[in-house]
């Protein structure tokens, strides 16, 4: 069983992790994982969650705090955390792992703590990863059970993300480290039930997360202690969250320093929920294969947590964004209907190409695919039948650095941002650790955001 001793361990590795120590891939990998969380951010600037969350923190510009994005102020820290938090998760199509979308909640608070502190590049991409693996390892054997009891990951493992990168900017040691582990426990929390409502919580989740964990590690800075236990003791995280009795930290430690959960990490082509990248994916390139055709059915067998998860099966009325992005009839019906599932197709609600279609497609639960691994069967009216069926599950999708450069190529040209300041924040970012502050990554994601 997990133990205090194993927190330690984790707090350990977070206290001392060094970019100049790890493998290049890994370091790549990092920087990728910056650059198209902040390209996601630009291609979101013309979303509503970003404009609510910056007119709600409504704070006079401080001296010396952190940047938001969208409008270039310098704002406190936490508030600047939680608007580009907001900014990188309004759109569904920041990096993915099982354990959530830990992206839009670990890059703005560790750029945000960055700005503060004036460290640099390296130290930031260094506190980056600690935040990155930490959360990621305390969720990758726990998602599933704590997404069951309608807790949402990316909020419930972020604020542990926020909390390391911002203490490892602000050069914690183990013990700090550990009680900002301990702390940001306590501060774990978001609910799913937006999904079958329609409403708009999940990008607030993922600002909430981050700003809560930079005030975690200002309250551990200050002296403040809390449980080693508390992960993993009779009333902590693991047993609040799911099941008694089981081990959900049994892989906590396992090959920390040399095996790197976070470069699992995968990217979206489309701003919908990531179980449904190959269905989209899939009707897209059968369209092609007949694109005067008209189905009369389209069956999409998928692994069942994912044919079951929240919001996936259903059908309707649409109303809002929250439930077309996690609507496998909707997606699939929008893919064939137009060749793609963009932004502006996800948020039309009375296509009547994509409406008709819904009744059409049939989602079933089937214990022989593989998560990622949906098949698609398309029936045609003149008797035809199309298949598809995904193989790769998600290791085609890793963000890796050409991919990162890609979309964010894709992500800035959807929304009109030249491309000379497209290729900035290429440059900013892969440049990033040579660079004796952030300043210039953040000029250039500013530039971009306000083109």
């Amino acid at each position: 069983m997990s133990s205090a001793s194993d927190v330690s361990v984790l707090a350990e590795f977070a206290a001392s992790v060094e970019m100049g120590g790890l493998r290049a891939e890994v370091v790549e990998t990092a920087k990728a994982c910056v650059l198209y969380g902040l390209a996601v951010g630009i291609g979101t600037r013309r979303a509503r969650p970003a404009v609510l969350a910056a007119s709600a923190s409504g704070e006079e510009t401080v001296a010396k705090g952190a940047t938001r994005f969208l409008d270039g102020r310098m704002t406190s820290h936490g508030s600047a955390a939680f608007v580009n938090a907001v900014l990188l998760s309004g759109r569904v199509q920041g990096d993915s792992h099982p354990c959530g979308h830990l992206g839009g909640v670990v890059i703005p608070a560790t750029l945000a703590s960055a700005e503060r502190t004036g460290i640099s590049g390296k130290h930031t991409l260094s506190a980056l990863v600690a935040g990155y693996e930490v959360a990621l390892r305390i969720g990758r054997d726990h998602a599933a059970d704590l997404s069951k009891r309608g807790f949402r990951t990316t909020p419930c493992y972020g604020v542990f993300g926020a909390a390391i990168a911002a203490g490892r900017a602000q050069r914690f040691d183990t013990n700090r480290m550990a009680s900002a582990i301990g702390l940001a426990a306590n501060y774990a929390g978001g609910l799913r039930e937006y999904v079958d409502a329609g409403t708009e919580e999940s990008p607030f989740q993922a600002g909430f997360a981050a700003r809560n964990g930079l005030y975690v590690a200002d309250l551990v800075a200050q002296g403040l202690n809390a449980a080693r236990t508390a992960l993993h003791g009779k009333a902590g995280f693991y047993r609040a969250f799911a099941e008694d009795g089981i081990d959900y930290g049994k892989r906590l430690i396992e090959g920390i320093g040399t095996q790197f959960e976070f470069t699992s990490v995968t990217y979206k082509q489309y701003p919908a929920c990531q179980f449904l990248r190959g269905v989209i994916r899939g009707l897209a390139e059968l369209r092609k294969r007949a694109p005067a055709a008209t189905p009369t059915l389209i069956e999409l067998r998928m692994n069942p947590y994912e044919a079951d998860f929240i919001g996936v099966r259903y059908m309707g009325p649409f109303t809002s964004p929250t439930q077309t992005v996690m609507s496998a009839p909707f997606c699939a019906a929008l893919a064939w209907a137009t060749g793609t599932a963009s932004f502006d197709g996800l948020r039309t609600f009375d296509d009547v190409a994509v409406l008709g279609l819904i009744p059409k497609i049939v989602v079933v639960s089937d214990d022989a695919r593989a998560l990622y691994e949906p098949h698609i069967k398309v029936a045609l009216s003149d008797g035809e039948i199309l298949r598809w069926e995904e193989r790769a599950g998600d290791s085609s999708y890793r963000v890796t650095w050409d991919a990162a450069v890609q979309m964010t190529r894709q992500l800035c040209d959807e929304v009109a941002v030249p491309a000379a300041l497209a290729a900035q924040l290429i440059e900013r970012a892969q440049n990033l650790d040579d660079e004796p502050n952030v300043a210039p990554l953040v000029a250039a994601v500013c530039a971009a955001a306000r083109a």
